[in-house]
Order: C-alpha cells, then sequence, then structure tokens
C-alpha cells in the first residue's frame, strides 16, 4: 500500500504545467504487498501537464502502471477523491482477493482524501 501512497503523491504534485492543453491522464495501477494482497487501483486526474502526468504513469517504479483511455467503473469498492490546489484527481478501487473496502478507505484517508463507498 505504501507504493500506491507514493505513487498518488508524485501524481498529485506533479501537475500544473502551462505549456500545454488540458486534458484527462488516466493511469491503473496494479501492487502486492509481502502477504500477497493485491491492490488495483486506477486515477484519473484532470491536468494541464498531460504529458508529465503520462510518463508518471509509465515511470511508476516497481508499480505495474498501465494508460488507459478512462477508469472502469465496474467492479469498484470506492472511490478517493483528492484535491490539491486547482487539480483534482480521483482514485478508483478495485475488488481484489485479499483488498477489502476498509484497507482502500484507510488508504484514502491517509491521503486526506474525501472516500466513497460504492
Amino acid at each position: 500500500m505504501r507504493n500506491i501512497l507514493v505513487f498518488v503523491f508524485v501524481l498529485v504534485v506533479g501537475c500544473g504545467g502551462d505549456d500545454q492543453a488540458a486534458g484527462k491522464v488516466a493511469c491503473e495501477l496494479r501492487s502486492s504487498n509481502a502477504s500477497g494482497v493485491t491492490v488495483h487501483s486506477c486515477g484519473e486526474i484532470e491536468t494541464d501537464d498531460i504529458g508529465e502526468q503520462e510518463s508518471q504513469c509509465k515511470d511508476s517504479a516497481d508499480l505495474e502502471a498501465t494508460l488507459v483511455d478512462s477508469c472502469s467503473t465496474d467492479d469498484v469498492l470506492g472511490t478517493c477523491v483528492l484535491t490539491r490546489g486547482e487539480e483534482t484527481m480521483t482514485m478508483y478501487y478495485y475488488r481484489a482477493e485479499g483488498f477489502t473496502e476498509e484497507a482502500a478507505r484507510l488508504i484514502c484517508e491517509a491521503m486526506n482524501g474525501t472516500w466513497t463507498a460504492r
């Protein structure tokens, strides 16, 4: 879960260039912890710096990350909305063996996000 927190922080903090047109970037993430629990999430962010956000997704260290057109709303445990300045990101957390709604909510709260269960 720590890797997800780090990535989301980098994704949100990295926002805000003025060289490119505004748009949406969606990045699907998968990460497993030491006990074998897989966290499956997807983040969508409206940004003025699409290139930077796409690069952040592709270079997400040890996470399995993929750029997607948009985050799926199928099989969602809940969403976490994070706002940093003018930027807002919505994280979707998906059902996976061993990963609970409570765990997703705690990740969201640790990032000072607004959790909504589905």
